[in-house]
C-alpha cells in the first residue's frame, strides 16, 4: 500500500485508580503496537491520559499527526469522558483495547477492571453515533493479534482507496452485460475515481515505438518462455503492447485498469493475455474482459497481500474430490505458474489472435472473490480454499481448488445469488481482513 496508516496511540486511567499496571502497560503495549501493526505508522502519546489536561494536549498531538485511527488501551479503569472528548474532537474511529485482569486475589482489588469500561465506554460511542470497536484481550493472545490486524488492515485499505484511479482502457467485450458498471455508485461505496483511455491510443502507442525496444523486448522474451508455437507476428505484437501498456499506464496515473480486450485487440491480433500477466507481476494490474467489479477484489487483494491476482472464470467442479477448477485464457501472471507442468507463451487458446501463457498454476492457500453491483448496492463474494497440484487440461492457464463447501451447493448459491462470472483469485488467505474491510464500507458479504 502506498500510504500507512496513521495510528494514533493512548493508556488511559480515572484518577482514583492506581497507576503502577498502567504505567506498564503504556511501556509494553506501547512497544508492542509500534513493533507489531504492519503497514502502521504509530504515534504514541507519551503519558497517561486521565485528566482533562491530558486529553487536550493527547487531542492536539493526534490531530496535528493527522492519525486515521486511534488505539487507547486501558491501562485502567477510565470514565466515558476521555474515548467521547477524543471521538468528538478527532472525528476519527477508536479501537478501545480492554487487556485482561493481571491478577486476582481474594482480600485484594481490581487494579484494571478493563472489560467493564470498554463496555461502558462503547455505549457512550454508540449514542454518539461514534465509529469504534471492542477488542478483549492480551497482546500476546492470537485471536487479539488476528482482530487487531485485520481492523488495522481494512481503515489502510480504505484511505489508500480514497482518491485511487482506476483506468480504462475501452469499456466491456461486447455482450458482456455482467461486465458494466457505475462509477458513481463505486466512487461513493470506495472513493475511486475513473479515468478513460481509447484503445486507439493503446495502438497507436504500439506503433510508435522505436524498432530497437521493440526488438530488445522480443530477446528477453525468446530467452525466457518457450515461443515455438507463436504464430508469425505475434511476439513482435506482444512486445509492441507490453511496452505500450507499461508507458501508458502509470503516465495517465492509473493505479489499476480494466480493458477491453476484445474484439478489437484480437482483430489486429494483439489479444493481451500473456502481457496481462506479465504487467501484474511488475504492480500494473489489468483486468481483462473490462471488468471493473472483479478488478475491485483484486484491488483489495493486491493491497492486503502484496501479491498479484489471477482474473478468473470458474469453469468445472468435480464432486469426488469437492474441486472446482478456474481457468482463463492465460492472463496468469508468471510468478503464479507452476513450472513443473511445463509453461508455454502461445496462441489465444480460443480465438487464435494473441498470446497466452498455457499453464497450470502453483498449489498453496487461495481466496476467490468478487465485488458485485446488485440493484445499487455492493456485495462481497468470498470463496476460501486451496490449490492442489493441477496438471492441465485445456489450453490458458488453470488451477483446480479444492473447498469445504459442496461443490454441488456452491453452483447453486452462485446462481441464486446472481454474482457475475468473474473471480479474482490471490493466492493468500485474506479473506477475514476482505470481510472486515467489507464491514466498515456497510457492505453485505456472502461466503461462498
Amino acid at each position: 500500500m502506498k500510504k500507512a496508516l496513521n495510528v494514533g496511540f493512548a493508556v488511559t486511567v480515572s484518577g482514583r485508580w492506581p497507576r503502577e499496571l498502567p504505567e506498564k502497560r503504556l511501556r509494553e503495549y506501547g512497544d508492542w503496537a509500534e513493533s507489531d501493526l504492519p503497514g502502521t505508522k504509530l504515534f504514541r502519546f507519551s503519558r497517561l491520559v486521565c485528566s482533562h489536561e491530558d486529553l487536550d494536549d493527547c487531542i492536539a498531538y493526534f490531530t496535528e499527526n493527522k492519525v486515521d485511527l486511534i488505539l487507547l488501551v486501558y491501562g485502567a479503569f477510565t470514565g466515558d469522558d476521555i474515548a467521547c472528548g477524543l471521538a468528538d474532537a478527532c472525528r476519527r474511529p477508536i479501537i478501545l483495547w480492554a487487556p485482561r485482569e493481571e491478577r486476582w486475589e481474594r482480600q485484594d482489588r481490581l487494579y484494571a477492571n478493563a472489560l467493564c469500561c470498554a463496555a461502558m465506554n462503547g455505549a457512550s460511542l454508540t449514542r454518539l453515533h461514534a465509529p469504534h470497536h471492542v477488542v478483549f484481550g492480551d497482546k500476546e493472545e492470537e485471536r487479539v493479534v488476528t482482530e487487531l490486524h485485520n481492523l488495522t488492515a481494512a481503515y489502510a485499505v480504505i484511505k489508500n482507496l480514497q482518491g485511487f484511479t482506476f483506468g480504462l482502457f475501452g469499456y466491456r467485450p461486447t455482450a458482456f452485460y455482467n461486465c458494466a458498471f457505475d462509477e458513481v455508485v463505486i466512487r461513493r461505496t470506495f472513493g475511486i475515481n475513473f479515468e478513460e483511455t481509447d484503445l486507439k491510443v493503446v495502438f497507436d502507442t504500439m506503433a510508435q515505438l522505436p524498432w530497437s525496444e521493440v526488438e530488445a523486448e522480443m530477446a528477453r522474451i525468446s530467452g525466457t518462455w518457450d515461443i515455438s508455437a507463436l504464430p508469425d507476428g505475434h511476439l513482435e505484437n506482444h512486445a509492441r503492447l507490453y511496452l505500450a501498456l507499461k508507458q501508458l499506464a502509470p503516465a495517465r496515473g492509473y493505479d489499476y485498469s480494466a480493458m477491453k480486450c476484445w474484439p478489437e485487440m484480437g482483430n489486429l491480433h494483439s489479444a493481451p493475455c500473456a502481457v496481462l500477466g506479465r504487467l501484474a507481476d511488475e504492480g500494473i494490474g489489468i483486468s481483462c474482459e473490462g471488468d471493473v467489479d472483479a478488478g475491485l477484489a483484486a484491488i483489495v487483494q493486491n493491497m492486503l497481500s502484496g501479491k498479484p491476482t489471477f482474473v478468473t472464470d470458474l469453469i468445472n467442479i468435480d464432486e469426488k474430490e469437492n474441486t472446482v477448477t478456474f481457468w482463463h485464457c492465460g492472463n496468469a501472471a508468471p510468478s503464479l505458474h507452476d513450472t513443473s507442468d511445463g509453461v508455454t507463451m502461445c496462441n489465444h487458446p480460443l480465438v487464435n489472435q494473441g498470446t497466452s501463457f498455457w499453464c497450470a498454476l502453483k498449489p498453496g492457500p487461495v481466496t476467490a472473490a468478487r465485488f458485485t453491483n446488485i440493484d445499487g448496492q455492493y456485495r462481497l463474494f468470498l470463496l476460501r480454499g486451496e490449490a492442489i497440484p493441477t496438471v492441465r487440461n485445456t489450453r490458458g492457464s488453470m488451477v483446480n481448488v479444492k473447498i469445504k463447501t459442496p461443490v454441488l451447493q456452491l453452483v447453486q448459491e452462485i446462481a441464486d445469488s446472481g454474482m457475475s462470472h468473474h473471480y479474482s483469485v490471490v493466492w493468500q488467505d485474506v479473506a477475514d481482513k476482505m470481510i472486515a474491510i467489507a464491514k466498515l464500507l456497510n457492505i453485505p458479504v456472502v461466503e461462498l
